[in-house]
Parts: C-alpha cells; structure tokens; sequence
C-alpha cells in the first residue's frame, strides 16, 4: 500500500486558518514620524549654525584687513609729516641753492595789467587787481 498525499493539509492541534481582511497599521507611526521631523530640525539647525559662523570667520578676516590697513594709514601719514616738515626742507633747499633774497626789489609796470581784449571775457576785470605804482 502506498500513501497518497492529501489535498488539503489537515490542522494541527488547535492552529486554523482564517480567511478574512488583514488589520490595517499606519505606515508610519506617530513616534517615527516625531523622529523624523526632530533630526530634520537638528540639521537644519547644524547648517543655520554652520552658515553663520562662517559669516564670522569673514567677518573677522575683513575686521582684521581693517586694522591692517589703518596701521598703513597711521604710518603713511607720519612719513608725510616727516617728509614735510620744514626741518627737513630748510637744509634741502639750501643745498639747492634757494635762500632768503638778500634785498627786495620793486618793479614798476604802466597801469595796464593785460590785453584789453573787449572779446576776451577773462581780462574783462583785469585791471582791479593791477596796482598802480607812481615813481
């Protein structure tokens, strides 16, 4: 005799198949979703802080060029006190040969302190600054 298998298996013990609708779980579940959205946030808040300090660090880097560039300024302004400075230019001067004129001397012109061009707008009034001299 041989044994045929069975067509339908038969339960065993107390186990049973039922035929019926699934029950129904969200697909996610309201602690995973509060999951989600706090590590979204934490980046979030990674990159604002990570944004913001390197506007700092170029903030700091222009204050720096700032300072810098005032020390230049201080420096260059005292190199052209010293350049100007007339105990500097007296010996200078001298060297080239510029002195003191020893006598002063008057030169006498006629009254006219220019062309009398009626055209010429530029000598229009020349002659209220031309003084007149008499020998």
């Amino acid at each position: 005799m041989t044994a045929q298998p069975l067509l339908v298996p038969r339960p065993i013990g107390r186990l049973r198949v039922l035929a019926g609708r699934r029950p129904s779980r969200p697909v996610l579940s309201p602690w995973m979703l509060f999951s989600v959205v706090v590590v979204v946030a934490m980046l979030g808040i990674v990159l604002a802080r990570t944004s913001l300090d390197a506007g700092a660090y170029e903030l700091a880097g222009l204050d720096n060029q700032i300072t810098l560039a005032q020390e230049t300024n201080t420096k260059l302004r005292l190199d052209i006190a010293t350049l100007e400075s007339p105990e500097r230019i007296g010996p200078l001067a001298v060297e080239m040969g510029l002195t003191y004129p020893t006598e002063r001397i008057t030169v006498f012109v006629d009254g006219s302190a220019g062309p009398k061009d009626a055209a010429d707008p530029r000598w229009a009034e020349i002659d209220r600054y031309a003084l007149v001299a008499t020998p």
